[in-house]
């Protein structure tokens, strides 16, 4: 039996290397490159560094003034980039409406990474908080683009305008003028 499986090398600046597993999706023949950003510190530390390195480079920091995630793989380096540029706070698109949610927002998704329909939603308390900002919004992989532009939706309905899209892993030919990424990946 071989036991070697198929890997996927992901090189970022500042010599940082993850070696990331192929998997085959449940239910399909589509096969990624399985990122997960959850629980390596250096991983996010240095992704968040790099990416507002990337917004000074590109003079996008005074094109936004406040960050917004989506759960839950983007926490962390969500959490990591407000850190680096001293923002006390930051907003999490929520994958389920909790009990503790005054007034939600929500809108349908489809993922390839999640089995069927879901709902993305942002708490009526952090959509006030929104309301009138230019945002950055910070997810750790695109691959199709439907949650990001979901997410891009759900924050212009609560009066904010998305300005900058950053991730890690750009999977997939999704395209937008306002996209900074780190790396992008065949699969």
């Amino acid at each position: 039996m071989n036991t070697k499986k198929e890997t996927f090398l992901l090189r970022l600046d500042a010599g940082l290397e993850r070696e990331l597993p192929i998997v085959t999706l449940a239910g399909t023949n589509k096969r990624i490159a399985s990122f997960v950003m959850l629980g390596d510190v250096e991983l996010n530390e240095k992704c968040a560094q790099l990416l507002v390195d990337r917004f000074r480079v590109a003079r996008l920091l005074e094109k936004f003034d406040m960050l917004v995630a989506l759960e839950a793989k983007g926490i962390a380096l969500v959490h990591e980039t407000a850190r680096k540029l001293g923002y006390p706070f930051f907003v999490v698109v929520r994958k389920n409406v909790k009990n503790y949610m005054v007034r939600p927002l929500m809108v349908p998704v489809s993922s390839i990474t999640s089995s069927g329909l879901q709902t993305l939603v942002l708490d009526g308390w952090d959509a006030e908080r929104l309301r009138g900002h230019r945002v950055c919004l910070i997810e750790d992989v695109i691959a199709t683009g439907g949650s990001i532009q979901a997410a891009c939706d759900l924050v212009r309905y609560s009066g904010a305008e998305v300005t900058v899209i950053a991730t890690v892993l750009l999977k997939g030919e999704f395209s937008d003028p306002r996209l900074v990424y780190l790396q992008k990946s065949p699969m």
